[in-house]
């Protein structure tokens, strides 16, 4: 059962119809008979190497080690369940670090008597962020700057597409599915995740986390409620999609990104990466992490300029945050950049400048 709008038909179709996902395993077999290793270096011909970032596989989130997480001020992952107390642990519904009532006391942030009521943010950071990013929601889709236009155009040539006038490619980040156009955007979103991965497995229960990390819900041990998605549009047509999380301004992750199967190889998801990393940047971000397959490490290494890291630095770059991990994966890393009015501040301001976050 279907809604033609959301799967890209204008009827129903006579006969068996499949949908890409399932047409996808169906071809599985085909697809191992390439190896995964040389197409992602780009020695197969014939085949876009960035496309190998949406490699099918199958993927299985994990809770993050124990290492991962606690209390962001004492490091500590103790917590108070049955009472409240100074062990009870609140979470920022911005950055979803997890703070100690005591350890805010402490350190000055915040003496609560009792569990806030409704949102609660750990830093005016946090609050300025989540207001950025609520108003980007609310602006629906803007067009994609030319620099990442004319690119797309460019490997539309050539591939011998020919474009009558201009193309009309946009971006978009939603948070949740709470109006009709949202729905549907948001589904196609699902749609094009469900055709470059198998379902992404809840280890434990085996229940596909995909429409849960698109739609920003906590799903038992795994808390999606900061994610985002971004997607791409050319015309109507979402063509690219991408996860991403804003853990306050130290950290911000893409655990999930693909393209769909018709619209590889043009620029597309190339022209969201850097929306996404401009928003970041803005929002003066310090470090971006994502999740890699061993077949894709090579192009997030030399194409958009992540680099591996220990998971000492890692720990140290997130500042107690909780990163979104899949089993059989590697996190890799690069500094957000400087915005470029923020890169022009005179080194004498730049000096006089407190903190906005404890580092």
């Amino acid at each position: 059962l279907f809604i033609a709008e959301c799967v890209g038909l204008s009827c129903v179709p006579k006969g068996a119809w499949c949908c890409r996902y399932c047409e996808n395993r169906q071809q599985r077999e085909s697809y191992l008979a390439y190896n995964n290793n040389a197409i992602a270096a780009g020695r197969v011909d014939g085949v876009d190497s960035i496309g190998q970032i949406f490699t099918r596989s199958i993927r299985i989130a994990t809770a993050p080690q124990g290492a991962f997480g606690g209390c962001a001020l004492c490091k500590q992952h103790d917590f108070g369940k049955k009472k409240f107390s100074e062990r009870t642990v609140l979470l920022c519904d911005q950055c979803g670090r997890e703070y100690h009532v005591g350890c805010l006391k402490e350190h000055n942030m915040a003496d609560l008597t009792a569990l806030p009521e409704g949102a609660w943010f750990c830093s005016t950071v946090c609050v300025e962020i989540c207001e950025a990013l609520k108003d980007l929601v609310s602006r629906g889709a803007e067009p994609v700057p030319a620099v990442d236009v004319d690119l797309i155009k460019k490997k539309r040539a050539e591939k011998g597409l020919d474009d009558d006038g201009d193309l009309d490619v946009r971006w978009r980040v939603l948070r949740d599915k709470s109006s009709e156009d949202s729905k549907v955007v948001l589904s196609k979103a699902v749609g094009i995740f469900h055709e470059s991965f198998d379902p992404i497995i809840q280890a434990g229960t085996g229940r596909d986390l995909i429409p849960a990390m698109v739609y920003g819900r906590s799903v038992r041990d795994q808390d999606y409620t900061g994610m985002y998605c971004a997607v791409l549009t050319v015309g109507k047509t979402v063509v690219s999609a991408g996860l991403f999380r804003v853990m306050g301004n130290v950290a911000a992750e893409l655990p999930l990104v693909a393209t769909s199967r018709d619209n590889q190889g043009l620029g597309y998801f190339q022209a969201l990466f850097a929306c996404i990393e401009r928003l970041l940047s803005s929002l003066k971000v310090k470090h971006f992490v994502l999740p890699a397959a061993e077949e894709a490490v090579s192009i997030w290494t030399q194409r958009f300029g992540f680099g591996t890291i220990t998971q000492d630095k890692l720990l140290e770059h997130l500042k107690g945050g909780r990163p979104t991990v899949f089993h059989g994966t590697s996190t890799l890393h690069k500094p957000v950049p400087v915005a470029e009015a923020e890169a022009r501040v005179p080194e004498e301001e730049e000096e006089a400048r407190v903190p906005e976050e404890e580092e």
